[in-house]
C-alpha cells in the first residue's frame, strides 16, 4: 500500500468536543482521513478515567478506553470555561467545517457557542449535536446515561429471558448507534454543502436511534400486541445459542433448506426424521424435543467442528467468541482488521482497523490517541499564531 495515499475526507477539519456518547463519532471521521482535533479540558476528558487501564493502573494516559476511540485524531487541551478559551474557540470553529459535541442540552448556548452562533462566524459549519432524548421535546433535560436511552428507546424491553425482567445490553449500544447516525447526518449536511454553501444543524437524539432499531415497535403500531423476550431464541426452531464442547455456537434455521442440511448434519437423529418435522411450525411446537436432540449433537463437538459441519450443509451458524478468541481469529487476521501501533505511553498495542474497506481512499489507524496537549504547540503556535510566550501565558492562566 503506498505511503502517499488520499483520504476520502482529507480535506476536512472537525472539531471532537464529545465525551462519551458521541465519542465513536469523531473517531469515525478520522478513520476517514478528516483532522479532527480532540478538545480537552486541562484536566484531561472524562473518557481517560474510564476503565480498563493499562496493567489495572488508572491514568491519565493509561485508559484503554480512550486509546480506543481516539486514533487519528490530534489532540489540545482548552478551557471553554473561560472567556479567553471562548475566544479561541470561536477561532478555530472559523476554520472547521464539522463541529461535534456531547454536552447536556443549553451547555453550548450558556457558552454562547451554539449553532446559531457559530453560524454567525461561519456560515458553512456544520454542528452535531448528540444527546439522550434531542434538543427539543419534554424529555430534553433528562439526564440520559446510555441504560437509559436503551431501555427508553424500547430495546431493553426486548432483552433477556423469557418470564424474567429485562436486562440491558453489554457496551454502550446506545452511545455507538448515535454517533453513527451523527456522522451520516454529518456528512449528508456536508454533501447538501456543496451546492448551498450554507452548514445546519444535526440533532441526534440517542433513544430515538436506538427506537429505529427495535423492530417490534414497528409491529406495536400494526397488531397492537407487544413480543415476548426469547432470550436467544430466534423466530425459527431450531435456532438459539446451543452448548458445546468447547462454549457456544448460535445456529440459525430460517428456511426448509436450512433445517434439512442441519439434520443432515447432526446425521438424520430418527427422532426427527418424520415429514412432520419439516413444518416450522410443528417444531416450534416442539421447541423441547428439538433443543434436547440439537444439544446432545453438539456437545459432542467444538463450535469450530459444528460451524463448519453447519456451513458445508449451507446453514447459518458461527461460535460464540469470547475477545481472545475473536482476537486471534484466522479470518479477522486475513482482512487486516488488526493493526499494531506505537504509544508513547502504553507501548506497541493492536489496534481495530476500520470495520468499512473503501476501494480507492483508504481508511486505516495512522496514529494512536494523542497525549494530553499533545498538539497544543502545533495547532495554536502553527496554525492560529500563537508565539511561544503567549503559549506559555495561556497555560499558566489554566486556559490552555
Amino acid at each position: 500500500m503506498a505511503d502517499n495515499f488520499v483520504s476520502a475526507l482529507h480535506s476536512i477539519k472537525v472539531l471532537d468536543l464529545t465525551e462519551e456518547r458521541g465519542l465513536y463519532a469523531g473517531k469515525m471521521l478520522a478513520d476517514m482521513g478528516a483532522d479532527v482535533i480532540k478538545i480537552e479540558k486541562p484536566a484531561g476528558s472524562k473518557a481517560r478515567r474510564i476503565g480498563p487501564f493499562k496493567d489495572d493502573v488508572p491514568g491519565i494516559e493509561n485508559s484503554l478506553y480512550f486509546l480506543n476511540f481516539n486514533t487519528n485524531k490530534r489532540g489540545i487541551t482548552l478551557n471553554m470555561d473561560s472567556s479567553a478559551g471562548r475566544e479561541i474557540f470561536k477561532r478555530l470553529a472559523q476554520r472547521a467545517d464539522i463541529v461535534i459535541e456531547d454536552f447536556e442540552v443549553g451547555v453550548m448556548q450558556s457558552l454562547g457557542l451554539d449553532y446559531p452562533a457559530l453560524r454567525e462566524l461561519n456560515q458553512g459549519i456544520i454542528m452535531a449535536s448528540v444527546t439522550g432524548f434531542g434538543q427539543t421535546g419534554p424529555y430534553r433535560m433528562y439526564k440520559a446515561p446510555d441504560m437509559v436511552s436503551f431501555a427508553v428507546g424500547g430495546m431493553m424491553n426486548l432483552n433477556g429471558p423469557r418470564n424474567a425482567a429485562p436486562v440491558v445490553a453489554p457496551c454502550e449500544q446506545s452511545y455507538y448507534s448515535a454517533s453513527v447516525a451523527a456522522v451520516f447526518g454529518s456528512l449528508t449536511a456536508l454533501f447538501l454543502r456543496i451546492g448551498t454553501g450554507e452548514g445546519q444543524l444535526v440533532d441526534v437524539s440517542a433513544h430515538e436511534v436506538v427506537a429505529t432499531y427495535a423492530s417490534e415497535i414497528m409491529s406495536y403500531s400494526n397488531t397492537s400486541r407487544i413480543g415476548q423476550r426469547n432470550g436467544s431464541q430466534f423466530g425459527s426452531v431450531p435456532g438459539r445459542i446451543y452448548p458445546c464442547k468447547d462454549g457456544y455456537v448460535h445456529i440459525l434455521t430460517v428456511r426448509a433448506n436450512h433445517w434439512q442440511g442441519f439434520r443432515e448434519a447432526m446425521g438424520n437423529p430418527e427422532t426427527v426424521m418424520g415429514k412432520e418435522w419439516d413444518n416450522g411450525m410443528f417444531r416450534n411446537r416442539n421447541v423441547d424435543t428439538i433443543d434436547a436432540v440439537v444439544t446432545e449433537f453438539t456437545m459432542k463437538h467444538t463450535k469450530m467442528e459444528i460451524t463448519e459441519m453447519c456451513q458445508v450443509k449451507g446453514v447459518p451458524c458461527t461460535p460464540v467468541n469470547t475477545p481472545a478468541e475473536f482476537s486471534q481469529d484466522a479470518h479477522m487476521k486475513a482482512r487486516g482488521f488488526f493493526v499494531e501501533i506505537e504509544h508513547p505511553v502504553m507501548g506497541r498495542h493492536s489496534y481495530l482497523n476500520p470495520p468499512y474497506r473503501l476501494s480507492k481512499t483508504v481508511c486505516r489507524i495512522e496514529r494512536p490517541a494523542p497525549l494530553l496537549g499533545q498538539h497544543n504547540r502545533e495547532v495554536y503556535g502553527g496554525e492560529l499564531g500563537h508565539t511561544d510566550k503567549e503559549l506559555a501565558e495561556l497555560k499558566s492562566e489554566g486556559i490552555i
